[in-house]
């Protein structure tokens, strides 16, 4: 009979969420759900987006360009 219990793997070991119904030696197999290198490829995208970048320009110039580049709706919107 095969049986499907959930865990962690963690450094080299398996911690099981419940209960295993299964006594002495038994043949196992253990499919990973997550995606090994999607993990780091997205810490490593998030890791990309911090940082700083050079400007020419003064502070107040860039807070300038920030608020002259806003929009807003004119728009009445109804619900």
């Amino acid at each position: 009979m095969k049986h499907a219990i959930e865990g962690i793997y963690n450094e080299g070991k398996v911690i099981f969420n419940e209960q295993v119904p299964v006594k002495g030696k038994s043949k196992v197999l253990v499919v990973f759900l997550e995606n090994y290198k999607d993990k780091i490829d997205r810490k490593q995208q998030l890791m990309n987006t911090f940082g700083s970048w050079e400007d020419d320009r003064d502070s107040e110039q860039i807070i300038q360009d920030i608020y002259s580049s806003r929009t807003s709706r004119k728009e009445n919107i109804s619900l």
